[in-house]
C-alpha cells in the first residue's frame, strides 16, 4: 500500500498554503495490495483516487446507487440519442478500487416487448435507457432498485416500428436487481413513469419514494406496491433527492430549469415544502448532490458555469447544507470537474466519505473518481 505518498503529497499542499482550509485535486497514490485504507483520506479536500480495471464511460443520463453493507457502487444507465445502447450493470469495489462490469450488454437486436406491453431484451433484462435518479440501494433486501422507462430510446423503438411491433410507447416499469445472481427481475406492478425525475431510499419506513413534481409515489418493495399521494412541489425535470437522517426528510434541488431552490418532504404527513434558509447556494439542473448521515449535512457539488446541464468549463463549487440550522455554505476547497448533469455522488457511511464519479479531462470519456471528507470546524 503506497498510501505513504498521498500523505506526503497532502503536507507539501499544506506547508506551501498559509490558508486555514487546504484546498487541492490531486491523485492518490492508492495501487495496493490489501484493502484501501479509508481511514487515511485527510478531511475538506478533495482528491483524486487511483483505480483499477476498465471504468465505463460517463453517462450524462446515468446514475449510481451505493451499496455500503456489501463495500460498492452500482453503476445503470445509457444515453440512448445516439449510438449508447450499453444495458450492463457496472460497479466499484470499494475494498479494492476496482472496476468491473456485470454482463456483456444485450445488442439492440434483442430489444422486444412483452405482450402486456414492457420493454425487455430476450435475455430478460431491461432495455438500455436513462435512468437519472431513479436508480437505487434496498439495504434490507440487499438489491437495487430501478424505476422508469426508455422514452428516448429512438433507435431500438424506430426498430420495432418498422417490424409493426410497436403501437404504443413501453410501459413504465419497476426492475429488481440482484448484485450476487446479477439477474434482474421484472415487477409488474402499478409503476409511476417516473422518466427525468427522481427516487430516493427511506430508511425510518424502508420504503422507496419517487417524485415528479407533480405527485409523489411510495413503494413498498414486501408487496411490490406504489401508492400515489397527491403531493406536488414544483413541476419540472431533471431532479435528485437525498433523504435528511437529521429531520427525516427527503430533500430536492434544482429542475431542469435552474433552480437554487431547496424543497423538503415530509413522509408522515405527505407534504412539501420550501425550506427557509441561511445563506446562498447556485442553481441545480440534475444536481450532484449526497447526504452525509455522520454530519447530517448534505454536499453540493455545483456547476460554476450560467448552463448547469451542460457546462464544458467542467469548474465547480463544493456547497455544504447544514440540517441542523438550515443553512448553505460554501466550502473554500479546489473541486473536482462536473459537466452539467450528474447523478452519480455518493456519500458511503461506512467510511464517512462522499464519493465523486465524473469523467476528467484525461480520463477518455470515462469516469474518474474523488473523494471528500467533510470535517465541521
Amino acid at each position: 500500500m503506497h498510501f505513504a505518498s498521498l500523505l506526503l503529497l497532502v503536507s507539501t499542499i499544506l506547508l506551501a498554503s498559509a490558508a486555514v482550509l487546504v484546498s487541492q485535486v490531486s491523485p492518490a497514490a492508492n495501487k495496493q495490495n490489501g484493502p484501501f485504507e479509508w481511514e487515511k483520506i485527510p478531511p475538506n479536500i478533495w482528491l483524486r483516487l487511483e483505480t483499477t480495471g476498465t471504468p465505463p464511460r460517463k453517462v450524462f443520463h446515468g446514475a449510481s446507487a451505493i451499496a455500503p453493507d456489501r463495500d460498492e457502487v452500482f453503476f445503470f444507465g445509457a444515453d440512448t440519442h445516439d449510438t449508447d445502447y450499453n444495458n450492463t450493470v457496472s460497479r466499484l469495489n470499494l475494498k479494492t478500487l476496482e472496476w468491473s462490469q456485470d454482463y456483456i450488454p444485450d445488442p439492440i437486436t434483442d430489444y422486444a416487448l412483452t405482450s402486456d406491453g414492457y420493454a425487455v431484451t430476450k435475455s430478460g433484462r431491461p432495455w438500455a435507457m436513462h435512468t437519472f435518479d431513479c436508480w437505487d440501494y434496498d439495504p434490507v433486501a440487499r438489491k437495487l432498485v430501478a424505476v422508469g422507462s426508455p422514452e428516448h430510446a429512438a433507435v431500438a423503438i424506430a426498430q420495432l416500428q418498422q417490424k409493426g411491433l410497436l403501437t404504443a410507447k413501453p410501459r413504465a416499469v419497476t426492475w429488481l436487481y440482484d448484485p450476487d445472481e446479477k439477474s434482474w427481475t421484472l415487477i409488474r406492478t402499478n409503476s409511476p413513469r417516473l422518466f427525468a425525475f427522481a427516487l430516493v431510499w427511506n430508511p425510518v419506513h424502508n420504503e422507496f419514494i419517487g417524485h415528479d413534481g407533480l405527485a409523489t409515489y411510495h413503494y413498498d418493495p414486501k408487496i411490490k406496491n406504489w401508492i400515489t399521494r397527491q403531493a406536488p412541489s414544483v413541476p419540472g425535470w431533471h431532479r435528485k433527492m437525498v433523504f435528511d437522517t437529521f429531520a427525516s426528510l427527503v430533500l430536492t434541488l434544482g429542475n431542469d430549469k435552474g433552480s437554487d431552490v431547496l424543497y423538503s418532504y415530509d413522509p408522515n404527513s405527505f407534504k412539501w415544502e420550501v425550506v427557509k434558509v441561511n445563506g446562498k447556494t447556485l442553481p441545480g439542473n440534475g444536481a450532484a448532490l449526497a447526504y452525509d448521515t455522520h454530519n447530517h449535512v448534505m454536499l453540493y457539488l455545483a456547476n460554476d458555469y450560467h448552463n448547469q446541464y451542460d457546462n464544458p468549463s467542467g469548474k465547480s463549487v463544493t456547497f455544504i447544507y447544514e440540517s441542523k440550522t438550515k443553512t448553505w455554505k460554501r466550502l473554500n476547497v479546489q473541486s473536482p470537474d462536473v459537466y452539467g448533469m450528474n447523478y452519480l455522488t455518493q456519500y458511503d457511511p461506512i467510511h464517512r466519505v462522499f464519493l465523486h464519479f465524473e469523467k476528467a479531462r484525461d480520463s477518455g470519456e470515462r469516469l474518474a473518481v474523488w473523494t471528500f471528507r467533510y470535517q465541521p470546524k
